[in-house]
């Protein structure tokens, strides 16, 4: 708003000296009109022409009068506004100063919640590490030991899922990730629920996932039912039977839609099938509350229906 003000002023200002100038321009001129009529008054010069010659000349200097008059008018003019472009711009002054304390106050709020952040999940590993036998039992497909039963086959398409084309999503994202970066990967989940998003997160649908058929299930989940996937990049990602499969199902389909698989990597893992070309997100540079703002912005508004 200010910033207007202060541009607008000026203007006007510029303006204003713009015809003060043309007025002083024009005055100049009628005087040098009136010199040059007194000038042209010599002895030999007859009573009549001597006075038709000074009259020329007092009307050209009350012309020039005119002029002058206009010019300090527009000069006042401008004066009151250079008046308002002092208050504009102390205004504005002001409002760059209170943003540019309110970005700070927000810059350390993020960074104090990202220290917030890394110390829960620094306090999650230590308590997995302490609890090494809770991640397989309770979350059984995000361990070793147990294999999919196979995977499905290979003419299987989107519509062997979709309950049709105008159906709502599922989920605004679904989650794929190994069990060694739950910590990190919980805190986004738990931030994009708070924030009204539909998320696939597996300790979130184990009541849900009871007695499914989980290979085909989860082709569903990450192949058909999701709005975007958030691959989240490991070298324990890369090993795991059941991150294979989600990848595998969730590569398939970004086959057929860009920008459907979304790359945050905690290590420089190289996976089959994912182009070494796609954006990705460096997970060792950014904490999980700004990569929940970093989702929010690329999925836009919740459009999922909830599992």
């Amino acid at each position: 708003m200010y910033s207007g003000q202060v541009a607008r002023s000026e203007k006007e200002i510029a303006d204003l000296q713009r015809k003060a100038a043309g007025e002083r321009e024009r005055a100049a001129k009628e005087r040098g009109g009136a010199v040059q009529k007194r000038g042209q008054i010599t002895r030999n010069t007859s009573d009549s022409q001597r006075l038709g010659k000074e009259r020329d000349a007092a009307r050209a200097e009350e012309k020039a009068a005119k002029h002058e008059s206009k010019a300090a008018d527009f000069d006042r003019q401008a004066s009151q506004k250079g008046d308002q472009l002092q208050r504009a711009r102390a205004n504005l002054a002001r409002a760059e100063a209170s943003d540019r304390e309110k970005d700070e106050r927000k810059r350390k709020q993020d960074l104090d919640r990202e220290k917030r952040d890394l110390a829960e999940i620094e306090r999650r590993r230590r308590s997995l590490q302490s609890a090494p036998a809770f991640e397989p039992h309770a979350i059984p497909w995000r361990g070793e030991p147990i294999e999919p039963s196979g995977r499905p086959p290979e003419s299987s398409t989107l519509s062997d899922f979709d309950d049709g084309d105008d159906a709502a999503p599922v989920f605004d994202v679904c989650l794929s990730f190994a069990g060694e970066q739950r910590s990190y990967v919980e805190l986004v989940a738990r931030g994009l629920k708070d924030r009204g998003y539909a998320v696939f997160y597996d300790v979130d649908e184990q009541a849900n996932l009871w007695g499914k058929n989980l290979t085909e299930h989860f082709e569903y989940v990450y192949r058909v039912a999701s709005r975007a996937c958030v691959m989240f990049i490991s070298a324990e990602y890369a090993e795991k039977p059941w991150t294979k499969h989600e990848r595998r199902s969730a590569l398939a389909r970004a086959l057929e839609e860009d920008e459907y698989v979304l790359p945050a990597r905690f290590d420089d893992t190289e996976l089959p099938g994912l182009a070494p070309t796609i954006g990705y997100i460096d997970l060792a540079e950014i904490a999980p509350a700004s990569l929940v703002d970093l989702l929010t912005e690329k999925l836009g508004e919740p459009q999922g229906t909830g599992g």
